[in-house]
């Protein structure tokens, strides 16, 4: 990733900067950064999937095959992908080819929603009934066209389909810290975050720096980044919740969720791996390196 390269040079910056000597100080050479052991050129590998965990190219029948002992997946997703939507649908069509019931969970509705989805699941509202419900248009930028090819996959396989994520409102107060405002189970949600992860912090404490701070509140950075554990927190709590789907080994519960949700195994797989020992299994993307820290399989979708 650029934020590795950006760390090295950073480090070196400082270690010239602050080094002191007693002996005359000679002009150093600078050579050209090579790419840490654990990047590699994305562009050099084309388009497909690439196996971390067997260190090459693979296809999506090999893809289904490497994920036959996991009975969760997280799947990171690029909201405004086509390519990573088409990949992912291409790999639920393939899971339901080989006989596995799909659960699919994801980042688009909340547990409200499930009856909603179960409806359309059932037969008794169509796709674009299911948008019109959803308020969709409203409620998001992105194509409904990308997400609903999923949906009637897991329609046309059997599969059953839910919701995942925290409401605005919930979030607000999370953010704003309404603890007057909570009920009793919120309260306790509340108290309950961890928000000392610092490898989590790291990775994505930088993308809430633009975040500008009244006078006299609390840090907008450090509100911003609560509601982001409460988020992943919360969804980890509902992939818990929806392992008892998991009856037999052609049970897959799949979650599909903003890529800086689970990247490197933080986020939503650090929060579900406290609460549950099942094995999961991690698909991310990427267009520039591949980081063999970050996930079991990517796809490279540029």
């Amino acid at each position: 990733m650029k934020l590795n390269i950006k760390n090295t040079i950073l480090a070196l910056t400082l270690a010239l900067t602050f080094s002191s000597c007693a002996k005359k100080v000679e002009t150093p050479v600078y050579e050209e950064i090579k790419t840490p052991q654990h990047l590699i050129k994305a562009k050099e590998l084309n388009k497909g999937i690439y196996s971390l965990k067997s260190a090459k190219k693979i296809n999506v029948k090999e893809l289904v095959k490497e994920v036959e002992h996991y009975p969760v997946i997280f799947v990171g997703d690029y909201h405004g992908s086509k390519e990573t939507h088409t990949f992912f649908n291409n790999f639920l069509q393939e899971l339901g080819k080989e006989g596995y019931k799909i659960n699919l969970i994801n980042e688009w509705f909340t547990p409200a929603h499930n009856k909603l989805l179960a409806s359309y699941i059932n037969g008794e509202i169509t796709l674009e009934q299911l948008k019109e419900k959803r308020k969709w248009k409203k409620f998001s930028i992105y194509q409904w066209n990308l997400v609903s090819q999923l949906y009637k996959t897991v329609k046309d396989n059997s599969g059953s389909l839910y919701g995942m994520n925290m409401t605005k409102e919930e979030k607000k107060k999370i953010s704003a810290k309404q603890i007057d405002q909570m009920s009793k189970k919120e309260k306790d949600f509340f108290n309950s975050l961890d928000v000392n992860v610092s490898a989590h912090k790291s990775l994505v404490g930088p993308y809430f720096n633009h975040c500008t701070s009244k006078k006299g509140m609390e840090p907008c950075n450090e509100r911003m980044y609560r509601v982001q554990v409460a988020w992943d927190t919360y969804m980890a709590n509902e992939v818990n919740k929806l392992t008892y789907k998991i009856e037999n080994k052609k049970d897959k519960l799949i979650v599909f969720v903003g890529a800086m949700h689970m990247e490197y195994g933080l986020g939503i797989p650090l929060r579900f791996s406290r609460l549950n020992n099942l094995p999961f299994y991690t698909i991310t993307n990427e267009d520039l390196y591949l980081d063999t820290n970050r996930s079991n399989s990517i796809f490279l979708y540029k």
